[in-house]
């Protein structure tokens, strides 16, 4: 088993990566969190009949009494109507402020059970139980929880900010007008709340399909960028290796790329400065989801979103040898996308960008490198920097 600790303002938490660590939750839980009595086991029915029942006999086996909750993993789901079936559900089991609440399956369920538990009686213990390589480095740390926001045609307005006249239907591009309540705003309603542990046991990623690991190794890449290439090389080297789901080369994966992200979130907690880095691509790959979340998951998204954060690098002469890096051929080697798969109106795409909640006043905000290891960020990207990024994914 590797650990990792991660600073918060709510004090340590650890990170367990290993193998075989689910049947060993009920027991650490009740180390961490002695008051609680009653743990409510939030999962993802992909997982509800499987590594699920583990974690619920263990539970069970260290005196807790179990509440479970299933959710149907799905961006429409990331939502408050979901939320709110998980606070009546803990009302209804009649769940303390002492009691703990374990979140169990990739970032959808994650990132809703943790809003629930952060909000239900203004905050209650959370344990997350990552079964995804994406949550597994990404979304089960660092304490942010959240929802999506439906789009509508108000938000979408693009004449908000530039004087304009407000809810005009006309000021919207016009392909938009009969499709904005289909579209998602990612992530607009959260908190931060670090959780009082995180256990990702790298066998749940044996029932992954092909496409939902690949998902994580996006993220797995942006960490690599963001710390050093050694990393990326590491990962380019095991590729077999992590195909054929080898438990060393995983903990080995999970650690590595886990460990970047607890590093900045333990010096950057609410994203003051360093945290946003995070973000590497994830203007564009937000928009992108956003508005074909239907046909891109979000790691397929952030694979996209860094091909164009590369392409914008260089247009805005921060990384002026970008293109002999190769970033789209190493993500195409780890069979991930490289261009959106259908057309989407360029317009339609920066509204959304616009929409993203680190921009500030209109402007969109990229993070961006100036080498491997070496990002900033840009805070008001200029129309040739932009388009650059939306011309190296055929958008």
């Amino acid at each position: 088993m590797q650990a990792i600790s991660v600073q918060s303002a709510q004090g340590q938490y650890d990170i367990h990566v290993g193998d075989a660590l689910l049947q060993g939750v009920g027991v650490g839980i009740v180390k961490r969190i002695p008051k609680a009595r009653v743990a409510v086991l939030v999962m993802d029915q992909s997982i509800a009949q499987t590594w699920a029942r583990e974690v619920a006999v263990s539970l069970e086996a260290a005196g807790l009494r179990v509440v479970t909750h299933v959710v149907v993993a799905s961006e429409e789901n990331k939502s408050i109507a979901q939320v709110e079936k998980v606070w009546r559900r803990m009302l209804t089991e009649r769940v303390q402020r002492s009691d703990v609440l374990c979140a169990m399956g990739g970032g959808i369920v994650g990132d809703m059970a943790a809003f629930a538990a952060s909000t239900y009686m203004r905050g209650i213990a959370t344990v997350m139980l990552p079964t995804t390589l994406l949550a597994m480095v990404d979304a089960a740390i660092g304490g942010k929880t959240a929802v999506n926001l439906p789009m509508s045609s108000d938000a979408l307005d693009t004449s908000v900010n530039s004087g304009g006249a407000k809810n005009s239907q006309q000021s919207l591009p016009t392909n938009l007008t009969n499709n904005v309540t289909n579209n998602l705003a990612k992530n607009m309603a959260g908190t931060i709340c670090a959780p009082a542990w995180v256990v990702s046991d790298v066998r749940t990623l044996s029932t992954l399909s092909a496409r939902e690991f690949r998902c994580g190794l996006a993220e797995c890449v942006k960490h690599a960028l963001l710390a050093d290439e050694p990393m990326l090389s590491w990962l380019e080297k095991n590729r077999e290796g992590l195909r054929a789901m080898d438990p060393a080369r995983l903990v080995e994966l999970v650690h590595r790329s886990a460990s970047v992200k607890a590093t900045i979130v333990s010096r950057d907690e609410q994203e003051h400065g360093e945290r946003a880095h995070l973000n590497l691509g994830h203007t564009f790959a937000h928009a992108i989801e956003s508005l074909l979340h239907e046909q891109v998951h979000h790691g397929e998204a952030v694979s996209i979103g860094l091909v164009a954060m590369a392409a914008a690098s260089q247009a805005a002469g921060w990384w002026p040898d970008a293109d002999k890096f190769q970033l789209s051929k190493r993500l195409a080697d780890l069979g991930l996308p490289i261009k959106v798969p259908a057309a989407v109106d360029r317009a339609q795409l920066k509204n959304a960008m616009k929409l993203d909640k680190k921009g500030q006043s209109g402007a969109i905000r990229l993070v961006l490198l100036k080498g491997i290891g070496h990002p900033g960020v840009l805070d008001a990207a200029s129309e040739q920097v932009i388009h650059a990024g939306l011309d190296a994914i055929g958008a």
